[in-house]
């Protein structure tokens, strides 16, 4: 589920006995666990897929053997977050969709593809901490020059080109996902992610919703889950989200565009927004053919959702509480 030195580490610094449980996932205010002694189903309501918890007994039973499985009440401790998906939910609230993630697959549909959205999520994958790659499906209904359109709109991010009826990408897709890497598929509904899933697997585990007459998948994801994959990796499957509203920094958005912020370096002025200003060297890039008006008009729509730092929510590691087992 994830292990790895790093996590061990920090359950050895913790001076009393605990047992380690990964979230495998949250559905309505329930928290699904994996541990070595099993799995069990507790309210927390401060957790995100993927994180790991320290979970301490809590009983008059005496002290917890370290390595001995945790029953009953327990209290459990969210060990630090070393990245952190997140989104603008309701009411503008930052809200991490999932955690300690390695690799964000952008999961993208050949078939209706949006570039504009595929930059912005690369920018929220940026973000997180982890590392973006695009993952298109459905390669076997999309046009080549469709593919041509998205590889030259990605800002160096790796690309891997799929397909769940083929068989296309798959082997590479496997390749990547290995040991003790933990990797997202971040994308719209209908994009094909539990197909996507399904193929890794091997095996038909998750529900996967019945084709439309026009090609488009219907949404079958309700719930964020994390599964084993057989290639040593673990996947973090989430449900589609029609409007991404991104929770960014300046970083991420300037990681996601870096052929923008390489040319603007020779604009007049440090601030330039690149809208009317006298000797925008972003603006004579575009008037002159040497950057595409639409990567431009994507960087814009970005550059308003960055969200400052005192906003970001709590700290990568935080208390967590006490729930009855």
């Amino acid at each position: 589920m994830g292990w790895s030195g790093r996590v061990e580490w920090m359950l050895a610094a913790i001076s009393h006995p605990v047992e380690a449980a990964r979230v495998v996932g949250v559905d309505r205010g329930l928290c699904r666990l994996a541990t070595a002694s099993g799995r069990r189903t507790l309210p927390f309501h401060d957790v995100a897929v993927g994180d790991w918890l320290a979970l301490t007994k809590v009983s008059k039973d005496g002290p917890l053997d370290r390595g001995a499985g945790v029953a009953g009440p327990v209290r459990h401790e969210v060990l630090p977050r070393w990245s952190r998906l997140e989104r603008i939910g309701h009411g503008g609230v930052v809200q991490v969709m999932a955690a300690n993630v390695d690799v964000v697959c952008v999961v993208a549909p050949g078939d209706r593809l949006s570039l504009p959205r595929v930059e912005r999520e690369i920018a929220i994958a940026w973000d997180s901490g982890a590392r973006p790659v695009v993952v298109l499906t459905k390669l076997d209904r999309t046009a080549p020059e469709t593919v041509s359109e998205l590889t030259g709109r990605l800002g160096g991010v790796a690309c891997v080109l799929s397909s769940s009826v083929t068989g296309d990408g798959l082997d590479e897709l496997r390749r990547l996902l290995v040991a003790p890497l933990t990797a997202v598929l971040l994308g719209p509904s209908g994009a094909g992610k539990s197909t996507l899933v399904n193929a890794l697997l091997g095996e038909d585990r998750l529900a996967v919703g019945a084709v439309r007459d026009d090609g488009r998948g219907r949404h079958t994801t309700s719930a964020r889950r994390l599964v084993p994959l057989p290639s040593g990796g673990c996947l973090i499957d989430m449900p589609g989200v029609r409007s991404l509203v991104a929770a960014t920094t300046a970083g991420a958005v300037a990681q996601a565009f870096p052929d923008v912020e390489r040319i603007a370096e020779g604009c007049r002025f440090g601030d330039c927004a690149h809208e009317s200003e006298p000797d925008c060297a972003v603006l004579a890039a575009v008037d002159a053919g040497e950057l595409d008006p639409a990567r431009l008009a994507s960087f814009r729509r970005l550059s308003p959702e960055i969200v400052p730092a005192e906003r970001r929510g709590r700290p990568r590691g935080h208390p967590g509480g006490t729930t009855p087992g």
